[in-house]
C-alpha cells in the first residue's frame, strides 16, 4: 500500500499532518510541517522532493519548503488503504 521506507520516517510524518490537514480542509507548507512537528528543514526538503517523485505529492518537486503541499490522489487512496486496514486489525483483536 505504501512504500516500506517510509514508515518511521520523516516522510510518513509530513504525509500524515497533510493527509489530516486535507481532511481539514487546509493546505500547509513543510515549512509549517517541520515546525509542528520539530523535523529539521533540511531533511524534511529531502522528504518533499523524495515524495514528489514517487508521485505523493503534486509539486514541482524541488523541495521548496514554502510552496503549499497537496497529496496526490496515490498518497490519499494509500493513506486511507493502510487506515481502513488498521482499523480492520484492531477491530479482529478487539
Amino acid at each position: 500500500m505504501l512504500p516500506k521506507e517510509l514508515f518511521a520516517e520523516p516522510g510518513w510524518d509530513l504525509l500524515l499532518e497533510l493527509f489530516v490537514a486535507d481532511s481539514n480542509g487546509h493546505r500547509l507548507t513543510a515549512r509549517d510541517v517541520s515546525d509542528r512537528a520539530n523535523i529539521p528543514p533540511t531533511v524534511l526538503s529531502r522528504w518533499l522532493i523524495h515524495l514528489t517523485e514517487i508521485g505523493f505529492i503534486v509539486g514541482d518537486g524541488d523541495g521548496n519548503l514554502d510552496d503549499l503541499l497537496t497529496l496526490s490522489g496515490k498518497a490519499l487512496d494509500s493513506i486511507e488503504s493502510v487506515m481502513s486496514k488498521a482499523n480492520e486489525l484492531r477491530e479482529a483483536v478487539s
